[in-house]
């Protein structure tokens, strides 16, 4: 029987699952989802690759762990940033920034492959990485009722701030901020609350 550095095999278990978790997270970071293949992973966490299988059914299953983890961190930070008495568009300019530094982000790369397994998943894995996106864009939604926008159109505002930010992220993929890219950012923002 393989030793265990804990103090039970369930705290081991767990402890192989966080390492086989932060080892995919660094290879598909480092190389690329679709560059990744289970054997890889396991030869990071110096596992044999049958061996991975007692942590995890399979690749999918390590990137929808990723999104769990990375959401509800996401969605504090967006609080963070859109809290205060402050007029909307201001706290929303916050919130774009935030998005942004999310967006140009190296994890971030992992929700288009996300975004493409989301058909293959079952059903409840489907329906919870659903959940959790909305909990995330429902901070935004929170702060453009609160700019008066009709509920009807509070969906469509959101996705077009969303888009705004995903814009600018495209333009700064140099990894340096623009100040630029982030005032018209500000600007494209407010003017969007405005149009509302």
């Amino acid at each position: 029987m393989p030793r265990i550095k804990a103090d039970s095999v369930a705290e081991h278990v767990e402890q192989q699952r966080v390492a086989v978790l932060n080892a995919a997270i660094e290879l598909f970071v480092e190389r690329g989802y679709a560059e990744v293949g289970l054997a890889d992973i396991a030869a990071r966490v110096g596992l044999a690759r049958n061996s991975l299988y007692r942590y995890v059914p399979d690749k999918s299953a390590l990137l929808v762990e990723w999104y769990r983890r990375a959401i509800p961190e996401t969605i504090g930070a967006w609080r963070e940033a859109t809290a205060g008495d402050d007029p909307p568009a201001e706290r929303l300019q916050r919130w774009a920034h935030a998005y942004l530094t999310w967006a140009l982000s190296p994890q971030h790369r992992l929700v288009g492959p996300l975004t493409d397994l989301v058909g293959s998943l079952d059903d409840d894995t489907r329906r919870e990485v659903g959940e959790l996106h909305r909990q995330m864009m429902g901070v935004v939604a929170e702060v453009v009722r609160d700019a008066g926008v009709a509920p009807d159109e509070v969906g469509g505002v959101v996705d077009l701030l969303a888009g705004l930010v995903l814009g600018a992220a495209r333009a700064e993929q140099g990894g340096t901020a623009d100040e630029r890219v982030r005032r018209r950012l500000d600007a494209g923002v407010a003017a969007v609350l405005t149009a509302a």
